[in-house]
This record gives structure tokens, sequence and C-alpha cells, in this order.
């Protein structure tokens, strides 16, 4: 199923392909039939494989078979950096997050589990519109939580994320009442890296005060800060444009 993922050659007569969803062309390759095949298989490896399931040299020579399609690109380079972060973490300036597992999980959100001091969750989702990866530090002995959301994009234009995960911020936060809370928010993206301050956003309502969104720091990291092999595969593919 691995190969018919990255479009591969399968050597044998592929007996133990789900030929509904994925099936062999002419030329001896694996395919998949349809963007929700290739998201379903993507959240059986993400629960039943490792970490690092995603950063074989094989995925990055995947992205020349998609050069032609986006859709695909954007898909196969979310993978791999979450692949990529959650075992080697993100260091950038004064940011940092570390290594840590992954926790794939279905729906809008999920429980934080206390027990996990650091983790990624990541929406096996197929249109999961806030983020990619929510990085979770959970200190029990000082009751402080650190959550850094994460969007990942290629695309020159792309949905107000942010906006996105701030809207339903409370419900990351169920079960956390005792913690005080700190909140980030990362691009990781084909550009320059960067960080703003962002204040406290209320709106006053006619009985009371609603906090929109915490004030918070944006940061932005580029893709070649994270992964230096995928982004020259992505400039050699669909170099981008001069300015």
């Amino acid at each position: 199923m691995r190969a018919c993922l990255m479009l591969r050659p399968i050597p044998s007569s592929g007996i133990l392909i789900d030929h509904r969803y994925f099936y062999i062309n002419s030329g001896s390759r694996g395919h998949y039939s349809c963007g929700l095949a290739r998201q379903a298989m993507i959240g059986f490896l993400r629960i039943h494989g490792e970490e690092r399931i995603f950063l074989g040299p094989e995925w990055l020579q995947t992205l020349e078979s998609y050069k032609h399609n986006p859709s695909a690109i954007g898909f196969t380079v979310e993978q791999i950096i979450i692949s990529r972060i959650a075992s080697a973490g993100v260091e950038s300036d004064n940011f940092s997050i570390r290594p840590a597992k992954i926790v794939a999980f279905e729906g809008d959100s999920t429980t934080i589990l206390q027990d996990e001091e650091h983790a990624y969750y990541v929406p096996l989702k197929f249109n999961f519109k806030a983020i990619d990866a929510l990085y979770v530090h959970l200190d029990q002995k000082k009751k402080v939580v650190r959550l850094v959301a994460i969007q990942i994009t290629v695309a020159k234009r792309h949905t107000d994320s942010e906006a996105a995960f701030y809207a339903g911020l409370a419900m990351w936060l169920h079960g956390l009442t005792a913690f005080e809370i700190t909140t980030e928010f990362l691009w990781i993206h084909e550009g320059q890296r960067g960080r703003v301050e962002v204040e406290e956003k209320i709106i006053k309502l006619r009985t009371k005060t609603h906090v929109n969104w915490p004030r918070h720091t944006v940061h932005w990291v580029s893709i070649e800060q994270v992964h230096k092999d995928l982004a020259a595969m992505l400039t050699k593919i669909r170099p981008l444009p001069v300015a």
C-alpha cells in the first residue's frame, strides 16, 4: 500500500492490494483511486507506524511524481514535515519545540493526555481547517501547559488558520482548568523566518466580556530550516518565481 501512495513500481502481482481504492497501472506502478483513499492510508500509517515513517528518501523522490499535482505535493510535504519535527523538533532563533511522540486523533479535537509531558497531536480528518499539528508541553509539577499550533503550507494563499485555531481553542483546553495555559502559533512555509507578538483580543457583549483570543506569539519558520533536502526537492520540481 505504501508503494501505491508513493507511485512506485510493484514487482509482484499485487495480490495484497485492496483493488477498490489502490491499483497497479500499465507501467507496473502502484496508484490510488482518489484523495480519500490516500488520506485513509496516511491515517492508517500514522496510527500504526512510527514517528519517522514519512522520512525515508523515497518520500522525497515521490514528490517528483507529484510535480503536476499541487494538492498531492502539499499533502505529502505536510506528512514529511510532521514526521521531521516529531523526530527532531524545531530550533529557530529563540523559538524551540522538542522531539516527541505523535498522538493521532479523529474529529475536531482531542483530550490532552496529562500523562504525556511532550506530544504532537495530529488530526486524521481530511479537511481539518485549523492546524496540521499541535505541540503540547505539559508540566504537572508547575501546572503549566504550552500549546504550539502548527500549520504547514507550500501554497501562496492559505485560509486563516490562526483565527480558526483560536476560535476553537476552548475544545483543546477541556480538562486543563487546573493549569496555566500559554499558546503560540507556528507557520512552517516557503519563506523567511520571523515572529510577531499578538495582543489579546476582547469582545464586549451586553452581559459579559469574551476573550476572542489570548495574547500570543506567531512564528514563521522556513521549510529549509526544518528539512533542507525537502526544500531542495521543492525547488527542483517547481522553482520559486523570482521577485
